[in-house]
């Protein structure tokens, strides 16, 4: 698995890579302060472009001992969002802060699955993918077709790092209807795109979304 640090990527694997650049840190996961100087070693010094970390029972972030280590360094927020399709093959992006982006947000309490009336009842990926996509853009309607990959990346806000997890989904529109895009959160611009033109969204956004878009639509 992969988490991103703008252009700048940590990587968890079982085995050692066969080719390792100069520009690569490699370690192997053997206890928290190993991990936690490789870290603090990595963030400082930006010669390195990846970080390694070798866990031999390494299958998931659900299962790994080494990435929940890791994860402990960070406040860790959940969000959700959507690649949308309209019926023409056009995708929709969001352009905030000078960079081309995909609607996405944080999985709040108010984001509930079934009746809301349950117990049981949890914030839903699924549910905030949707508030979040209609709330950045302006559609009123929109449908999730199927589930996407999950993306993780590493910020700072108010000077505490962060670790995002962002569950992603593809999602239908019509493109008939009226884009508005949330000024409040930086977004000035919302755009239909079609496949032909998405090398210009991927040479102005950001890393992980880069790679999601290249898996997905490529």
């Amino acid at each position: 698995m992969k988490i991103f640090l703008n252009d700048r990527i940590i990587e968890f694997l079982p085995v050692q890579p066969e080719n390792s650049l100069a520009t690569s840190m490699v370690i192997e996961y053997t206890s928290v302060e190993k991990l936690e100087t490789a870290w603090e070693e990595f963030k400082r010094y930006e010669k390195f472009q990846k970080l390694v970390i070798i866990e031999p029972e390494f299958q998931s972030a659900k299962t790994s001992e080494a990435f929940a280590r890791f994860a402990s360094f960070f406040k860790v927020i959940k969000a959700a969002g959507g690649l949308v399709k309209n019926e023409k093959g056009e995708y929709l992006f969001i352009h905030r802060l000078g960079f081309w982006d995909l609607p996405k947000g944080k999985i709040e309490k108010k984001d509930i699955s079934g009746t809301g009336n349950s117990k049981e009842d949890m914030p839903s990926a699924q549910a905030a993918a949707i508030r979040e996509v209609k709330e950045e853009t302006g559609l009123e309607t929109v449908t999730i077709s199927r589930e996407l990959a999950v993306t993780w990346h590493i910020y700072t806000l108010k000077e505490k790092w962060i670790l995002k997890k962002t569950q992603w989904f593809e999602m239908e529109a019509g493109s008939g209807q009226v884009l508005k895009p949330e000024t409040r959160e930086g977004i000035f611009l919302v755009k239909w795109t079609p496949p032909g033109a998405i090398h210009c969204v991927l040479s102005h956004t950001y890393a992980s979304i880069r790679e999601l878009l290249v898996e997905i639509i490529f």
